[in-house]
């Protein structure tokens, strides 16, 4: 008889709520991924090299577990019918109930240092592609740049079929087995001309479209389903506005480097110019201040916390006495939709794991209740309270699932670039010498840029999938 533990986690790749279900009669020494893709490391923390995926339901051996660090239980396993083999975290995967995994043999790190990141894979060419081999290990990514999702790393030595190329000739299209990506021209050897290759769409076809056949990150922009139409509707009742959006959060929202570029006209699209239309939605209505990109939200300030939203001392320091900033920033705005990221301080603050939840749920409901749509988004990485980050990431997956609301996975936007999108304090988004409002390529390496464009296509997700 089949037992289920249900459990929430932050998954590698893409966060998502696990339900564990666990079998009593299956072997010990087995284990099976959940129900996400998850990473694997070639260390056992999350900042260990990434080797690769693995799918869910991939059944695993499970060699042996790492000395207990702190950062979780990090299990050494091996794919059953082949793999990438390396570290990863238990709390991913499905166990036997009868598997006590503290009582698994200890593998060193020094045992597993050089893992291989996966075995070179021979393809055979498909017809007109040009052959080409790996010169270094390189991430084998579903769209041309470092801002996509990694679907696996590649070895040095690799044999791919060679099939297209960005306009610039930076990033090659792939094919390896029959699966389609990119991988950075710098780290390939191809065997023939490519100025021949046909310039391709710079997304694989693998990769998320939004409706109106731009390209989205997979992983990171929400999918809408019919409950944020409910909210909408009740909304629109209640006499919300259907233009206006509203800003929630700490410091990172708070700062000028978040959307106030776009509101103030700074806005270069670059290759994503699909996302032209909600930016003119949004932009033609003054939510208080400004329009809704370059408004002064009453609920987001330097330094708060989950709980200084909802108390209404806060309210001498926002111009709404005994009010909370939340209610007093939905009440004037009325918005018909709230992007709301919080948790930062708590984190780094000493906030329990249970009262943020509690106060996460306080905040998604009253938005809910008042017609708004709320949009949670996970939190950056920082380098004060790695494992509470990971934590109460966890919990905002959690709560977002349980209302059946949007989650904007901006964690998972950042993996990919320099420094996993984060400046030299820790702790906020980095900045360069671009204007965070410019899209394209050289800009989109920092993580305030990176931000700016997926909430822009977050907003046009809902715009699209619950405001028409």
């Amino acid at each position: 008889m089949m037992k289920r533990i249900f459990g929430v986690v932050i998954l590698c790749a893409v966060m998502v709520l696990n339900v564990y279900a666990q079998d009593a009669t299956a072997d010990n020494g087995r284990a099976w991924v959940g129900e996400g893709n998850v990473n694997v490391r070639e260390t056992p923390n999350t900042r260990g090299n990434l080797l690769g995926q693995l799918a869910p339901n991939t059944e695993l051996i499970v060699h042996g577990r790492e000395d207990m660090t702190g950062n979780g239980l990090w299990v050494f396993v091996t794919p059953v019918a082949g793999g990438v083999t390396g570290w990863v975290l238990s709390d991913y995967l499905l166990f036997p109930l009868t598997l006590d995994l503290n009582a698994l043999p200890i593998v060193s790190n020094a045992t597993t240092s050089a893992a291989p990141t996966s075995a070179p894979v021979t393809v055979s060419i498909p017809e007109g592609a040009v052959a080409g081999t790996t010169i270094s290990n390189v991430n084998f990514r579903t769209g041309a740049g470092t801002n996509f999702s990694v679907i696996r790393r590649l070895t040095r030595g690799t044999t791919v079929g060679i099939t297209g190329r960005n306009a610039a000739g930076t990033w090659l299209r792939v094919v390896i087995d029959g699966q389609e990506g990119w991988l950075a021209s710098r780290y390939v050897n191809a065997s023939g001309s490519l100025n021949a290759l046909p310039v391709t769409d710079a997304v694989a076809a693998t990769t998320n479209t939004t409706s109106s056949g731009g390209s989205a990150i997979p992983g990171v922009v929400p999918s809408v389903g019919s409950g944020a139409r409910q909210i909408y509707l009740t909304g629109q009742r209640l006499g919300n506005r259907a233009d206006v959006f509203s800003k929630v959060g700490d410091s990172i929202t708070a700062s000028s480097n978040f959307l106030y570029p776009i509101g103030y006209g700074g806005l270069q699209l670059g290759d994503y110019g699909y996302l032209q239309p909600v930016v003119d939605y949004f932009s033609r209505t003054t939510a208080r201040t400004n329009n809704s990109f370059a408004n002064d939200s009453i609920a987001a300030r330097n330094g708060w916390t989950s709980g200084d939203l909802l108390d209404p001392n806060r309210g001498e320091q926002t111009g709404c006495p005994g009010e909370a900033p939340l209610t007093c920033e939905y009440r004037l705005v009325r918005p018909s939709v709230a992007l709301i990221m919080i948790g930062t301080n708590d984190a780094t603050g000493g906030v329990s794991s249970a009262q943020f939840q509690a106060n996460l749920q306080t905040i998604v409901q009253t938005t809910i209740n008042l017609g708004i749509i709320p949009v949670l988004s996970t939190l950056p990485d920082n380098n004060i309270a790695p494992d509470h980050i990971a934590e109460f990431n966890g919990i905002i997956v959690s709560v977002a699932s349980g209302y059946n609301i949007p989650l904007w996975n901006y964690w998972q936007a950042m993996q990919g670039l320099p420094g996993r999108g984060i400046s030299g304090d820790g702790v906020h988004p980095s900045t360069g010498p671009f204007e965070a409002g410019i899209l394209t390529g050289d800009g989109l390496i920092y993580g305030y840029n990176m931000r700016n464009l997926t909430a822009l296509m977050v907003l046009d997700a809902v715009w699209r999938g619950a405001l028409y």
